[in-house]
């Protein structure tokens, strides 16, 4: 596996303490990144004013059981984030294996855009999956060129819905993508149908504010952010958001 950072987080990156993998490489080109040292699967450098950094480097599936066997005394489980982790799909399915072998609790986030997504969603005890917009000239824009994508995403999240009991769905609201409301009454309408999808399960829905932490490291990998200069919708357009999904059932809360 290639990776281009490892840690431990709390309650965000699935339940509990969680040792994370963040896989190199993703298929998206999404504008926001707030990790553009992840989209290359290639080793990058990052070059600050007081330091360099080089970022990805190879990591086996048994150094990462080893690690999680290890740190199994004070973790809740062990999480697979991205770039797209589904895009390594073959060392990914074998980690997993390994880890349900050791009785080791396993989470994924995806964009879910790939094939392999499905079986790494039924192997995985916890599921995160992105869900951007519906607006095909948008996705075209601002996701990724390749249009057939959006499809597989949304087929992936029905899949998901119907076949992982522990699936969340994470949207970023970002200006511009979707913050307007007819935008977001279509992802309204999206998430009612994968929450009919799963009658004997809630839909757990969590909106990820725009933020521009990220800007260092754009200008360390002597790229320029496409969203510097966007100002990121108010807290307030997530809040009522959250409103009108939880009148419908939808279990849903905000970040940022």
């Amino acid at each position: 596996m290639i990776i281009f950072d490892s840690g431990y987080s709390d309650n965000y990156d699935g339940p509990g303490t969680r040792l994370i993998f963040y896989l190199k490489g993703c298929n998206f080109r999404c504008d926001w990144c707030g990790a553009p040292e992840s989209i290359s699967p290639q080793p990058e450098i990052l070059r600050y004013p007081e330091r360099t950094i080089t970022v990805g480097h190879e990591i086996t599936v048994g150094e990462i059981v080893r690690k999680a066997r290890k740190a199994r005394s004070f973790i809740n489980g062990v999480t697979f984030g991205g770039g797209e982790p589904t895009l390594q799909i073959a060392e990914l399915l074998e980690a997993l294996r390994l880890l349900r072998e050791a009785k080791i609790h396993t989470a994924m986030e995806s964009n879910a855009s790939t094939p392999g997504f499905r079986d790494a969603a039924m192997m995985v005890d916890f599921l995160y999956a992105d869900l951007k917009t519906l607006e095909l000239e948008r996705f075209r824009q601002r996701v990724s060129p390749n249009v057939a994508l959006l499809e597989l995403c949304k087929d992936n999240l029905r899949f998901a819905a119907q076949h992982q009991p522990s699936f969340t769905v994470r949207i970023p609201v970002v200006s511009g993508l979707n913050d307007d409301l007819p935008a977001q009454q279509k992802l309204h309408e999206f998430l009612l149908e994968l929450l009919s999808l799963r009658p004997q399960e809630e839909l757990h829905v969590e909106l990820l504010r725009q933020h521009h932490l990220a800007e260092p490291k754009y200008m360390a990998l002597g790229r320029e952010s496409a969203c510097r200069d966007v100002q990121p919708p108010p807290r307030e357009n997530l809040e009522q958001f959250v409103v009108r999904l939880r009148k419908d059932h939808i279990n849903a809360v905000c970040f940022g």
